[in-house]
């Protein structure tokens, strides 16, 4: 399950905000509409796209499949109905490059855009991955000053890559508000400070990723977007264009730790690229080493155990893995049984905290 304090934190700030930018008002949490009110950057899809298998009867499995709501309520329902009863906009399994379910509520279709939130981070993830295997970067172990000199406090040479890719890099950062809403990421860091240090406690945190970004952006000395472009975006054959969120039209530096705006069919070839260790169509595109990396119950230096590199672990006996974001935004992949999850929702009111359980039910089931 993902632990509680990856989420809530974000969740009651945000609950409580407001913030003005281009004269557009923004209160309270994102929601699936927000990156309308952003510049975004994008990305075009493919010139000849992959298409997933569409079985005769994609509904037929809603109703084989039954889940219970929650560990208090043990009157299964059907998986159509279950989701339904959520804020589910978006629901599909694919196994073996077919689409065995798909769903979306009444305002949704396989053509409209869903918002990703925090699933862009294992998307970042896999950027680095590449970057480090192509020399750009020598190891998670390099002290991120090494491509941030910029930071003067010495003790920020303790920091090693890694610290910040398990959120254990005790770095101070600006409040959620900020992250989220600024339009000038020119300035992060200048508004950095060093905190406990590495190693203390865990402490999940957006500005993690941007400053994963940073450093890919001065080893590789290209825009993040240009390095993802070519080499995960094009490669994969997306069929649609995607549109990333980004601080303003004329610096165009990525929200790194969200705000990826796709379709969820082009969002399964990601999960399809890590589903098959980082090849596609024969090209490895993503080093399989660090997919395998990426993979370890990694409990050092006060790291979680379920979150590694921007991804997160399901229990031991599944082995499952997943990109995850607020509102449970979910790509799940089951390597055992060859199966891709997705999960896109609205805003809610709460929060869910069943959902790792629910799909669990699903997968003994498939």
């Amino acid at each position: 399950m993902i632990r509680l304090v990856h989420f809530l934190p974000i969740f009651i700030l945000f609950s409580t905000s407001c913030s003005i930018r281009n004269g557009l008002i923004k209160s309270g949490a994102p929601n699936v509409d927000s990156y309308l009110a952003f510049d975004n950057y994008t990305f075009y899809g493919h010139g000849t796209p992959f298409c997933f298998q569409e079985c005769a009867n994609t509904s037929l499995l809603g109703n084989q499949i039954k889940v219970n709501k929650s560990a208090f309520n043990m009157n299964a329902v059907s998986l159509n109905n279950f989701l339904e009863s959520t804020p589910t906009i978006a629901f599909c399994i694919i196994r073996n490059d077919s689409i065995l379910f798909e769903y979306y509520d009444n305002d949704y279709n396989e053509t409209d855009i869903v918002t990703s939130f925090s699933v862009a981070k294992s998307f970042v993830s896999a950027v680095l991955g590449i970057a480090i295997h192509e020399g750009y970067i020598h190891s998670v172990e390099d002290p991120i000053t090494h491509y941030l000199p910029e930071l003067k406090d010495k003790r920020f040479e303790k920091i090693r890559i890694r610290h910040v890719l398990n959120h254990v890099a005790g770095i101070e950062f600006p409040s959620l508000i900020w992250t989220y809403y600024s339009h000038n990421y020119n300035k992060f860091l200048q508004k950095i400070k060093y905190g406990t240090g590495p190693g203390v406690r865990y402490a999940y945190a957006n500005g993690n990723t941007l400053l994963i970004t940073l450093i890919i952006e001065r080893a590789t000395g290209r825009k993040f977007q240009d390095y993802f472009q070519e080499k995960i975006w094009q490669k994969i054959s997306t069929e649609y264009e995607m549109l990333w969120s980004m601080d303003n039209r004329k610096d165009q530096n990525l929200k790194t730790f969200c705000c990826i705006n796709a379709r969820m069919r082009d969002f399964a070839k990601f999960g399809k690229l890590y589903l098959q260790r980082g090849n596609w169509n024969g090209e490895q595109i993503i080093p399989s080493e660090w997919i395998d990396r990426t993979l370890q119950y990694d409990i050092s230096d006060a790291s979680a155990w379920d979150n590694e590199f921007f991804w997160y672990l399901g229990p031991k006996e599944y082995s499952y893995f997943y990109a995850a974001g607020l509102y449970g935004q979910y790509i799940l992949i089951y390597p055992k049984k060859n199966i891709i999850i997705l999960r896109f929702a609205k805003r809610a009111v709460h929060f869910n905290f069943m959902w790792q359980d629910q799909l669990i039910q699903m997968l003994d089931q498939l």
